[in-house]
């Protein structure tokens, strides 16, 4: 900072005026330095009320302005404007002073100060006369060059002296860098320490600006940083933890944690001690783990769209895209409840394409797919953003529409019947097409979902019987329906295939409770079914086969442990065990299900596995029934033989085809043998690669494990991530999915050796989510394409 008094030299004036003008220049200073830290804080209605007490308290002071480079009056005490004079037009009564401030180094403006001009004493005109001052002038300047003189013969500004010998030594020894600084950041000091890790000399650093060596910050956006030990100077606060980068010499660049504390009392401030710890090796770490998640997080993103992908396609009908049946009941259980518990309403409409079978008789199947695929579109661009759509049969979807009342769904139910009617083809032009529709609502007392299905199954009957292309509304008088009635809905019930899914769900979760791997064998072999079964029946037909291939081993809740979990091989007496529990399952499901077929389904396919041959001349029953029996034990054996035991390692997709043909005519139906094979080796590449082949549960559940795994090591939650590593390997060792079994042996290695480091596990679970994406990007095409080829029959 500077000093400028009126424009005018101070020569020699009496001792009271010059100490009184030393001290209006430290008081100007003081105010200056002060005004100087609320600028930077940008504290305006601080700084002004300082200023004015200070004109208060201050006889000779009359006013203080704050004036930016620009010109600007930024602030003042009042009626500085009028008192301020410039050098040019002196103002006799008022003697000026302006002291400027910077700010980063930069000129920012001047602090303006207007005191009372002292009056003249009786010596004033001898100072005033030439002679004098040039007396004066000769006499300071001599003395100041003598004492400049001397101080450089005494060394006294040597700035390498200012810091004793063994004070100098004892810094050296220091492994973090070093400086100490004066009051304006230069050198006096930098240890050893310092000066090697930046490659230079102690001595070529001394008198070195510090903020003016090879500094940048880290922020990439920050171009001008702040220097911690120029705050600590200029505010006279500790400052610490701050990361500068120094790029030396060579190109390289070293980070340091930099820490600055103040020298000198609380009103002097005579420099900073700044201490520099080499964080570099920390900081590229650092880096490189942030880098490493952000890649983790990128593909846990991906896993997780993905896992959105398959969830579609586990829950959608391929033809149509609405709801298969075991995702719809899933779902219509929920708001089932939820309806019951608030006291909302719940409204079922069921539809029926009228004449559909002629379609497919006059036009050919593919047209009736098209016919069913534009339906659907209608439906669900209608209802699916707020109800539930699924395909219930061939040519049969049901709707469920929560909070809808009875009067309004019956109103959506017609604009529904319009808007199929309403539908036209470019070829056959002269097709059209009708619907019937039969609505009811949870007003009638309907026991569970399957009931409120079937009144809304009744009224559509009665549309039928009236002449179709009309929307019917339950009422209480159609449980009084004749006997010839009567006998077409037992008929049409009997097509229907009405299978409660709560009850299969409750008989699943008991057997999981009991077993989880039986439960997981019973899923694994239903995908099995159903995509043998795909474009062999329609959907109502392979959902019955699913829910036996379900319920075909609900058994073995019964079994004893030691039978059931026994790591060996069953004695006779223990398969006779396992035989008449196998029976008690089918008693089970007869009682549970008012279903023959579905009873029949699993009591065959249970004495075929009890004879271990295809004959079935001693099995009268339907070739529906005989087909679905022989596809569940094909599928059962397939996965028997493929999954690990407790006692055994399972056999590759290879040995398991090879074996079911060995045993063909024999054992399996050779036809179907051969149909299965086909089936699954359509899919023999994502086995080999150890993709997701044997369903998409379990593609699903192996994703969320995955999405799990890498949430607990980004938030490094090492008894997570055990966990999570835990159920991964244990769903993908079930399926066969070896390479991600081999990554997940592996980080479960990590996690529990006592030297764990998380950049190797971040290491190897990027590679497991590379693997699972990898994975589920092959499970979603393939499935595409095989579902593609996917038609139904009525």
């Amino acid at each position: 900072m500077s000093l400028i008094l009126g424009g005018q030299w101070l020569g020699l004036i009496p001792d009271a005026d010059q100490i009184k003008s030393q001290g209006r220049q430290s008081l100007c200073e003081s105010i200056a330095i002060n005004a100087s830290a609320h600028v930077r804080h940008q504290q305006w209605v601080d700084l002004t009320t300082i200023l004015r007490t200070q004109v208060d308290r201050n006889e000779d002071l009359l006013s203080i302005g704050l004036r930016s480079d620009m010109g600007t009056l930024r602030l003042d005490t009042g009626h500085h404007a009028e008192m301020w004079t410039t050098e040019s037009a002196p103002e006799p009564r008022v003697e000026v002073v302006h002291v400027p401030i910077t700010l980063n180094r930069r000129l920012w403006g001047n602090v303006e100060f207007c005191f009372q001009r002292p009056e003249q004493s009786a010596l004033t005109p001898l100072t005033e006369h030439s002679i004098y001052r040039l007396v004066g002038f000769f006499v300071i300047a001599g003395l100041a060059s003598y004492t400049l003189f001397v101080a450089r013969i005494m060394g006294v500004f040597s700035k390498t002296q200012v810091v004793p010998d063994r004070v100098r030594q004892a810094l050296d020894t220091l492994a973090e860098g070093l400086l100490v600084l004066d009051e304006k950041g230069r050198i006096v000091l930098a240890n050893r320490a310092f000066a090697e890790t930046v490659g230079m000399a102690s001595e070529d650093l001394a008198f070195k600006t510090a903020s003016e060596l090879a500094w940048s910050s880290l922020e990439a956006n920050e171009t001008d940083p702040t220097y911690p030990w120029m705050n600590a100077i200029e505010d006279g606060q500790l400052q610490s933890e701050q990361m500068l980068r120094y790029r030396l010499s060579d190109g390289r660049s070293r980070i340091f944690s930099v820490n600055a504390a103040p020298l000198g009392g609380e009103d002097q401030h005579r420099g900073a001690l700044a201490t520099f710890r080499d964080v570099t090796h920390v900081e590229e770490h650092r880096e490189e783990l942030e880098k490493m998640l952000g890649m983790l997080r990128s593909s846990r993103d991906e896993i997780e769209r993905k896992n959105g992908e398959l969830e579609i396609l586990a829950t959608q009908d391929a033809l149509t895209g609405c709801l298969n049946r075991r995702a719809f009941f899933e779902r219509f259980d929920k708001l089932w409840n939820q309806s019951k518990a608030d006291h909302t309403p719940l409204a079922c409409v069921m539809i029926d394409n009228d004449h559909f079978k002629n379609v497919n008789d006059t036009y050919g199947h593919h047209i009736g797919d098209e016919v069913l695929r534009r339906v659907s579109k209608t439906i669900r661009e209608m209802h699916e953003n707020h109800g539930l759509v699924c395909r219930y049969g061939g040519e049969e979807f049901c709707v469920v529409l929560p909070g809808l009342s009875l009067r309004q769904a019956l109103a959506e139910a017609e604009r529904t019947r319009a808007a199929i009617a309403g539908i036209t083809f470019e070829d056959p032009k002269e097709l059209r097409l009708t619907a019937s529709l039969g609505v009811s609502e949870m007003r009638f007392d309907a026991a569970d979902t399957q009931e409120l299905i079937n009144q809304a199954d009744a009224c559509l009957y009665v549309a039928k019987r009236e002449g179709r292309n009309r929307v019917i509304s339950y009422n209480v008088n159609m449980a009084n329906v004749t006997e010839e009635t009567e006998k077409e809905e037992k008929e049409k019930k009997t097509k229907r295939l009405e299978i409660s899914y709560q009850a299969v769900t409750a008989l699943m979760s008991a057997l999981s409770y009991r077993d989880a791997k039986t439960a997981e064998h019973s899923r694994r072999v239903a995908d099995l079914c159903a995509r043998v079964a795909a474009n062999q029946f329609d959907p109502a037909k392979i959902y019955l086969l699913e829910i036996a291939a379900l319920l075909h081993d609900i058994g073995k809740i019964g079994v004893p442990d030691n039978i059931l979990l026994k790591p060996g091989a069953l004695t006779e007496q223990e398969w006779e065990v396992m035989d008449r529990h196998d029976r008690i399952g089918v008693e089970i499901v007869t009682g549970a299900f008012d279903c023959t077929e579905l009873t029949n389904i699993i009591a065959t396919h249970q004495k075929l596995g009890r004879k271990r041959t295809a004959d079935v001349s001693d099995m009268p029953t339907d070739e529906y029934t005989l087909w679905c029996a022989k596809i569940l034990t094909i599928a059962d054996s397939y996965d028997a033989m493929f999954s690990d035991t407790v006692y055994r390692r399972g056999r590759s997709h290879a040995e398991a085809i090879a074996e079911l043909r060995r045993c063909a005519g024999t054992q399996f139906d050779a036809d179907l043998v051969e149909r299965f094979t086909a089936v699954i080796d359509e899919r023999a590449p994502l086995v080999a690669s150890g993709a997701f082949a044997l369903g998409k549960q379990a593609a699903i559940q192996i994703g969320l494990d995955v999405e799990r795994l890498a949430e607990a090591v980004e938030k490094q939650d090492l008894e997570g991530l055990k966990l999570h590593v835990e159920c991964l390997a244990k769903t993908a060792n079930s399926v066969g999915v070896d390479s991600i079994v081999r990554v997940a042996n592996q980080i479960q290695s990590f996690a529990c050796s006592e030297e764990m480091q998380w950049k190797a596990l971040l290491s190897e679970t990027h590679e497991l989510l590379d693997v699972a994406r990898a994975a589920q990007s092959d499970f979603l095409r393939e499935s595409l394409e095989l579902e593609n080829h996917i038609s139904f029959t009525e």
